[in-house]
């Protein structure tokens, strides 16, 4: 079945495009962190009004694939507890400090106030350790051929090789960031998992030659994978001007080649010539002896 997924992918979706690939450092992922087994993080929770107080305030964790539930914090307190709920330094900061985290920690955080009809309020994803494999791969995907009837591109980014699908993809368009759309990822025959983002770029900004960036935030600090592609036409283009600006160039020099010896060639016959015409009328100046000489 895995397989099957992956060749329909391939079936319906052609690589085009030259792709390059980087392991990078980003400074900033929109509400994401990453942590190691073991440390201590701090997750924030904005709201617009001020946190008065903490009780009134819930936490919640989704896991992939899984509804949000409830943490429950009021039954614990002390240096044991693994969830503490706390004010920000700003009024209206609420945080939550997780300890020991682990690898189940990971998943997306939300706040809410209890006692309305408020929706969740996101905090952040959270990712806790590294989700890479030796098999991790990625790859970004678009359509075969172009239509004029067409008003957007999709992308498809598949990662593979994962040893969990706790992980955050999100796109880089041409600086524009956008988290897409990911599924909760497919367990391969391997034991590792493959997972898909799909994003649509508007028709203007491909034949614009925006770069598209797939980036994949795998849970360690500052490990990210990222691949890119832009309309392949813009390569296409600017590789063929550079060929043919070299194929003049050398057609210039192989024509410089060839007729400077012929413009020697020429000029040396042009000064024969005119020698050659000299030398006549010089001979034809040349009195021919009269009969006083004969009678000298």
């Amino acid at each position: 079945m895995a397989k099957e997924h992956f060749h329909l992918t391939l079936i319906f979706l052609v690589l085009r495009g030259y792709v390059t690939d980087s392991e990078s450092t980003l400074s900033h992922i929109p509400l994401t962190m990453t942590a190691e087994v073991g440390q201590m993080v701090e997750l924030t929770c904005h709201y617009i009004y001020e946190v008065e107080v903490v009780s009134s305030y819930g936490w919640y964790k989704q896991g992939v694939g899984e509804a949000p539930k409830a943490i429950d914090i009021s039954s614990c307190s002390g240096a044991d507890c693994k969830f503490v709920s706390k004010k920000g330094n700003i009024k209206n900061i609420l945080i939550l400090e997780i300890r020991n985290v682990q690898a189940n920690d990971s998943g997306s955080y939300y706040c809410a106030y209890m006692y309305s009809n408020a929706p969740l309020q996101k905090a952040a994803t959270l990712l806790v350790g590294d989700s890479s494999t030796s098999k991790s791969a990625v790859l970004i995907f678009v359509p075969q051929g172009e239509e004029n009837s067409r008003e957007t591109v999709p992308l498809v980014c598949l990662v593979s090789g994962l040893s969990s699908n706790r992980i955050v993809i999100f796109w880089n368009i041409s600086g524009l960031v956008a988290e897409g759309s990911s599924d909760p990822g497919t367990l391969e025959e391997d034991g590792t998992y493959s997972i898909t983002s799909q994003i649509m770029v508007s028709m203007d900004m491909w034949r614009n030659y925006a770069v598209c960036t797939c980036v994949v935030q795998l849970g360690s600090p500052n490990k990210n994978w990222s691949k890119s592609v832009s309309f392949p036409k813009a390569e296409t283009r600017t590789g063929w001007c550079i060929e043919m600006i070299n194929v003049v160039r050398m057609a210039v020099a192989i024509l410089v080649l060839l007729l400077v010896p012929i413009f020697i060639w020429i000029h040396h016959s042009g000064r024969s010539e005119e020698w050659a015409r000299r030398s006549q009328n010089e001979y034809l100046k040349v009195p021919s002896p009269g009969p006083w000489s004969l009678l000298h």
